[in-house]
C-alpha cells in the first residue's frame, strides 16, 4: 500500500505518493499564479482546485501501488468563502497583503495582545486571518452570502469528501483558535461578527474525514474506498517531513518565504514571545507545540534579484543551458564573507519585527561592485536575518543539535554551508525536496496504521541526504560581519518597517 500527500502552496500544488519506505512512486505538480496590486496579494481557489484535481489524478495514474490514504497540507491564513450551492464568492487574501493592518491596529481597543496570545497561541499581527476577517466584514458583502468558511487544508478535504474538519494545526493560523480548549474562540471570531458553525470542526491531525466521494475518486484515477485524512498548515507538515520529533531538531522551510521551527518545551504563551513575534503553535504531533521564526522574502527575493539586477547574467546562463542559481552559487562560494550589508525587508520583513509595510536596504555599494559581489550579499542579509530571529529563542530554551533544510533552498549547497558557519549549527538535507508531502503522507499511513507509531513511521520512511559542518574559522568571520549588520538594522527599522511604530 502507498501513502500520499497533497502540498497547496502559495504559487502551486503538488501530490506525492510514497512507499511505507518513504520512496517516491509518483508525484505531480502544478504552477499558478498569484494576483494583485496596491498591497493586495490574492489567490483563485477555483484555479487551485482545478490544478488540484490535476496533480491527484496523474500521480494517482502512475503509482504502481494502491494509494490508501491521503493528507493535505496547505497554505495558512488564507479562506475559501462558499455560498449554499459551493461557488466561491471571492478570491483569498494571502498572507503578505496588506489588508488588515490598520484594523489588526483597532482590534487592540477590544482585546489586549496578551489575551491574543493567551487564547490562540499567536501575538497579535496582521499576518493572521481574524484582522482580514474584520476587514473583509467592514468593506464587503462576502459573509453575509457565505455559508461556509475554509482553510485550503480543510477546503480540499470538503472538496474530496463532502466532510467538514480541519486540523489543529490549520485552523490555529485564524487568531480566532483557541489552542488551550481546541476549539474556535466565539470572543475573537464576534470582532469579525462570525460564529463557529461557518467554519469547519476542529480534529487531531491524522484524524480520518472519510472515504473519497465515489464519482470523483473515478474521475481523480482513485480506488474506491481511498481514505483521506487531516492534514495541517504546511509548515507543521513540513516539519514532520524532515523528520522533527525531538526538541533538539529543528526544521528550516526555504520557499517563497522561510520559516524556521522548533519543538518547545511545552505551551507557553509569554510577554517575551509576544515581545519578539514568536507564536506557540500547534503541531501536527498531538499536544506538541511549535515555537516559529519567519523570514517574509527568501525565494521571492532571489527570483527578484534575477529577473531584474541580475537579468542579463540569467539572460547568459539560459542561452549556454546552465542554471542561473547554480551559477552565482559556485561563483559565490568561493569568496570570503562579503562587505556588502543587505536588510531583506523587501515590501515585508520577518522577526524580529514583523511588519508587512517594509522597506529593503543595501548598504555598502560602490562603483566597483561586482554583480557576484552583490548576490552573495543578498544571501548573506537573509542569513543575517534569520540567525537575529533565531538568537531571539535562546530565553525559551532551545538549542538545537541540528537543523533540516527543506524546501527549494534545499538545493543549494552554498546556501546551506553559508547557514551552518554563520548559526554554528549543522544543517542536513534529506533524501527528498518535498517535505510538506511526505509530513502528509506520514500522517496519513498513522490515520490507517494507529498501531505504528509517529516516530517508527519517520524513521521508516525519512532519510538523511546531506550534512554541512560548521567551519569555525568561517563562522568567527562572518559573526564580525554580523555585528555590523545588527547595528545597521537597528539604526534603519523603525525608518524601513513604517506600520512598526503603530504596532508597538
Amino acid at each position: 500500500m502507498a501513502y500520499a500527500g497533497i502540498d497547496i502552496g502559495t504559487s502551486g500544488c503538488k501530490m506525492t505518493v510514497y512507499s511505507s519506505k518513504g520512496q517516491i512512486l509518483s508525484s505531480a505538480k502544478r504552477t499558478y499564479q498569484e494576483t494583485g496590486h496596491s498591497g493586495y496579494r490574492e489567490l483563485n481557489a477555483d484555479m487551485v482546485w482545478k490544478h488540484t484535481k490535476e496533480v491527484i489524478k496523474e500521480a494517482a495514474a502512475a503509482s504502481s501501488e494502491l494509494i490508501e490514504s491521503i493528507a493535505v497540507a496547505s497554505l495558512g491564513e488564507s479562506i475559501v468563502c462558499i455560498d449554499e450551492h459551493g461557488t466561491v464568492l471571492a478570491n483569498s487574501m494571502l498572507t503578505g497583503d496588506k489588508r488588515g493592518i490598520e484594523e489588526c491596529i483597532r482590534l487592540q481597543e477590544s482585546v489586549s495582545k496578551k489575551e491574543v496570545m493567551n487564547i490562540t497561541g499567536l501575538p497579535l499581527s496582521e499576518m493572521y486571518s481574524l484582522p482580514k476577517f474584520i476587514w473583509m466584514k467592514n468593506h464587503t458583502d462576502i459573509f453575509s452570502k457565505s455559508k461556509h468558511i475554509f482553510f485550503y487544508e480543510d477546503y480540499v478535504g470538503y472538496l474530496l469528501t463532502g466532510k467538514r474538519m480541519v486540523s489543529y494545526s490549520s485552523a490555529a493560523r485564524s487568531m480566532a483558535f483557541d489552542i488551550k480548549r481546541k476549539s474556535w474562540s466565539d470572543k475573537l471570531l464576534s470582532c469579525a461578527g462570525l460564529n463557529k458553525e461557518r467554519f469547519s470542526v476542529p480534529v487531531p491531525s491524522g484524524t480520518v474525514l472519510g472515504t473519497v466521494l465515489p464519482d470523483l475518486a473515478e474521475e481523480l484515477a482513485l480506488s474506491p474506498g481511498t481514505l483521506v485524512a487531516a492534514g495541517g498548515h504546511d509548515q507543521g507538515c513540513a516539519g514532520l517531513g524532515s523528520g522533527m520529533i525531538l526538541p533538539s531538531e529543528g526544521e528550516d522551510g526555504q520557499g517563497t518565504c522561510e520559516v524556521m521551527q522548533f519543538i518547545l518545551p511545552g505551551m507557553t504563551t509569554s510577554s517575551y514571545m509576544i515581545e519578539n513575534g514568536i507564536p506557540c503553535a500547534p503541531y501536527v504531533v498531538p499536544d506538541v507545540y511549535l515555537a516559529q521564526i519567519e523570514l517574509t522574502n527568501c525565494g521571492i527575493l532571489m527570483n527578484w534579484s534575477r529577473d531584474t539586477i541580475f537579468s542579463n547574467i540569467f539572460n547568459d546562463c539560459a542561452e549556454r543551458g546552465e542554471d542561473f542559481f547554480s551559477y552565482m552559487d559556485c561563483l559565490a562560494s568561493e569568496r570570503a564573507p562579503g562587505d556588502i550589508l543587505v536588510l531583506p525587508s523587501f515590501g515585508s520583513s520577518g522577526n524580529p519585527d514583523i511588519c508587512y509595510d517594509a522597506l529593503g536596504t543595501i548598504c555598502g555599494l560602490t562603483i566597483h561592485t561586482q554583480p557576484v559581489e552583490l548576490y552573495q550579499a543578498i544571501k548573506e542579509g537573509m542569513a543575517y536575518q534569520m540567525y537575529m530571529a533565531y538568537q531571539t529563542l535562546d530565553q525559551l530554551n532551545i538549542n538545537a543539535d541540528v537543523i533540516r533544510i527543506t524546501g527549494g533552498g534545499a538545493a543549494s549547497d552554498y546556501t546551506l554551508q553559508l547557514r551552518a558557519d554563520i548559526f554554528g549549527v549543522p544543517m542536513e538535507t534529506i533524501d527528498n525536496n518535498q517535505a510538506g508531502t511526505m509530513g502528509c503522507a506520514i500522517l496519513a499511513a498513522h490515520a490507517v496504521r494507529p498501531d505504528v507509531s509517529i516516530e517508527e513511521l519517520i524513521q521508516n520512511m525519512v532519510h538523511t541526504k546531506k550534512r554541512f559542518i560548521p567551519r569555525p574559522q568561517y563562522h568567527d568571520l562572518y559573526m564580525k560581519h554580523y555585528r555590523h549588520y545588527k547595528k545597521l538594522y537597528n539604526m534603519l527599522t523603525n525608518f524601513t518597517n513604517k506600520s512598526i511604530i503603530k504596532l508597538k
